[in-house]
């Protein structure tokens, strides 16, 4: 089953891995869109293509891209 956007935000408040595995991707200060999807697609998480623009733009008003 695949995981929401938030489901995946609200487990990040508390896994330790998961919280190390987001500050590598944005320890070189921005997020590729390769590293993006790659992630999205470990976490099995479910984004739609119409969804992706509005994600982008959260991302990047949070300074990660």
């Amino acid at each position: 089953m695949m995981a929401t956007v938030e489901q995946l935000v609200k487990q990040y408040e508390t896994d330790k891995a998961l919280q190390a595995e987001v500050a590598a991707i944005v320890a070189d200060g921005k997020v590729s869109m390769m590293e993006f999807l790659t992630f999205a697609k470990k976490h099995d998480v479910a984004i739609s293509l119409e969804d992706l623009p509005k994600y982008l733009e959260q991302a990047k008003k949070l300074g990660f891209m």
